[in-house]
This record gives C-alpha cells, structure tokens and sequence, in this order.
C-alpha cells in the first residue's frame, strides 16, 4: 500500500464512524490491537529508517475504497482500505496466505475475530492486515490496514475535550482529508446520558461553542437510544453521541471535532 493508491476513490466524511458505523470504527481498533500484539515482536528486530510504506496486493477482482490514507489509532500511523469482491472469503484468504509466505522470515498469521478471518504479516517497522468476511452472493468483504507500529508510542490523549470525574479514553483516532482534520475520542463514563449530556452542554457553552444541533433518541427494544449534539467554534466542528453502555454500567460518549482548512498534516 503506498501513494500509488491515490487514485483510488476515497471515502471523505466528518468522521470514520459516521461512514462505517460503530461496528466498523471496533474493527479498526481490532486491526490496532493486533498491531499492538506485533510490538514486542518487532522491537526485538533492528529499525529500518526511512523505510516506506508497504505495497499490498489488491484482492482479486475486488472494488477498492480508501477509508483514510493518514490515520492514527491511538497514536499508531495506519493507512486502511475496504473493499468487495465476488471471490469467496477463502479465495481471499488464500491469496494473501500464498502472497505474504514468501520472501518473508515466517509465515503470515491466520486467525479468526468474530465472524472474520483475518491474514497478518510484519513488514520491517510495519504490520500489514487483512480481515475478510461473507458477503452476499459467495462474496466477499472486509478492510486492509498497515500499521507502522515500531517506533510508534501508544498514547489514548482526549486532547483538549473536557472529561467528567471517573471518565476513561478507549480510543483515539485521528486521520487527514483534503482540507480537515478529524479526531475521534471515545470515552467510557460513569455517569448516565443524561448527566454526560448536561456536563458538556455546560462546559462547550463557557468554552465559546456554538450548539447547532440537538437530537434525542428513546430508548427501545432494539436500541439504548441516546443523544446527538453538534457544536460550532470557529473553523471547528464537535460532533457528540451519547448512548448507555451495553452493560447498563454508566455511558459511552464518541466526539469527533473536525477542523477544517488545516491543509497536508500527514502522520
């Protein structure tokens, strides 16, 4: 995967979450995790300066998207794609198992996470991922990622969003687009919605935000509900959801603030 790429169509939104969803912004932290898993391996090895980004093969016959070409997840540099394709999932599989068995010191590693399969491989300071999984039609779908994960320091920072007493960073991702920049914070409260709502409508406001939108959604049997709000400041945009925690164990808040006209910041 390198710059060659670029003329992929990209897929350019306020935040990853808001285009994949939250299922989508867990997988990437899956692919993070697995990174995270590489560093004890790697740090064991010599770092190679300057050493460009890996190229990854496409899938065959697949439709290929970048979802963000300059990211961080907690800190780490990443790069991710997704793509679909008619080739089944063990196609996939296979082909990035032959692909990634030579030339390198060990073979590539296959596991499985939820209802995927994912191919791993370390490449110098990197660590190169594919999850593939089902789609309709003996199809197939799923993301690429590389990580540069040697020399990269883990950091969960919220930044300059306030956080409630107990409150606890999950993740942080950041990634570039022509012309903004997006960070992602999701937090784990202790407090209900309702309480997280009212501390950061307070502190937004004596901060010189702007509030420009402010939905709510019930609670029901398919869903914990929870809140939308979006602030202004600025050249700035603050997007927060709320919702209850699955374990009715407090709330989890997601904010992303995009700041627009940044201009080229890669990672």
């Amino acid at each position: 995967m390198n710059r060659s790429n670029r003329s992929l169509p990209a897929v350019r939104a306020p935040g990853l979450t808001a285009v994949l969803g939250q299922g989508a912004h867990r997988a990437i932290l899956s692919f993070w995790v697995l990174a995270a898993l590489c560093l004890v391996l790697l740090a064991a090895g010599r770092a190679r300066a300057a050493e460009p980004w890996p190229e990854i093969p496409m899938p065959p016959k697949a439709k290929v998207q970048w979802v963000a070409d300059s990211m961080r997840v907690n800190g780490v540099p990443m790069r991710v794609m997704q793509f679909q394709s008619p080739a089944s999932r063990a196609e996939i599989v296979e082909y990035y198992r032959a692909y990634w068995s030579g030339g390198y010191p060990t073979k590539p590693s296959v596991s499985a996470l939820g209802e995927a399969t994912v191919v791993g491989q370390a490449h110098g300071p990197y660590f190169m991922t594919v999850k593939v999984q089902d789609a309709a039609h003996a199809s197939s779908q799923g993301l690429i990622a590389v990580s540069r994960v040697l020399g990269s320091k883990i950091e969960r920072n919220a930044g300059d969003l306030a956080l409630m007493p107990g409150a606890r960073v999950v993740s942080v991702v950041e990634s570039n687009d022509p012309g903004k920049r997006s960070r992602e914070v999701l937090v784990f409260n202790t407090q209900p919605p309702p309480s997280v709502v009212r501390f950061y409508e307070a502190s937004l406001q004596s901060a010189g935000w702007r509030q420009v939108q402010h939905n709510d959604a019930p609670r029901t049997a398919n869903g914990p509900g929870g809140s939308f709000l979006v602030y202004a400041r600025d050249r700035s945009e603050l997007q927060l959801s709320v919702a209850a925690r699955p374990n009715g164990q407090g709330s989890q808040l997601l904010a992303n603030l995009v700041t627009k006209d940044t201009g080229p910041q890669p990672f």
